[in-house]
């Protein structure tokens, strides 16, 4: 009796230890979705190196021909970073409409992790994957995709 009552204590309290550390994953993986966020809509690019692996990570860009997407190239964001951050700042009344939503967050073994998120920038909302990885005791974004909608 006092092994079993043994083995479902340390069984829970193991349990208890690995939701903590998915928690505390969580809240680290969205803190950097929301420093992509105030990135973007900010210009700001300390918040976006922040966000994004800045050596080799990338986006998938979509190609357009004909209307139509037909593949995707990769650009690094250490190039895109700096295009985002330049650019012009939005207006208060467009940043009254922008919005931010996780719409879901898996983390594996506390060392990758996929996000789905709707990002919502004046009249377009893109809906993003992105790919997540701890570098340097830090969660970065290595990989996006994304669609808009209108």
């Amino acid at each position: 009796m006092m092994k079993k009552s043994l083995s479902l204590l340390l069984l829970l309290i193991g349990i208890n230890i690995f939701s903590q550390s998915k928690e505390n994953d969580i809240q680290k993986i969205t803190k950097t979705i929301q420093n992509y966020y105030d990135g973007y809509i900010y210009r700001d690019i300390s918040k976006l190196n922040k966000a994004f692996d800045t050596i080799n990570g990338t986006m998938k860009v979509p190609i357009v021909t004909n209307g139509k997407v037909t593949g995707y190239a990769n650009n690094y964001f250490k190039d895109l970073q700096t295009k985002w951050g330049n650019r012009e700042k939005l207006s208060k009344e467009v940043l009254q409409n922008c919005s931010l939503t996780i719409l879901n967050i898996d983390v594996v073994d506390g060392v990758v992790a996929s996000a789905k998120i709707s990002m919502k920038v004046d009249t377009v909302t893109y809906i993003d994957i992105l790919s997540l990885e701890v570098m340097n005791n830090q969660w970065k974004i290595t990989n996006k995709i994304y669609a808009t909608r209108k």
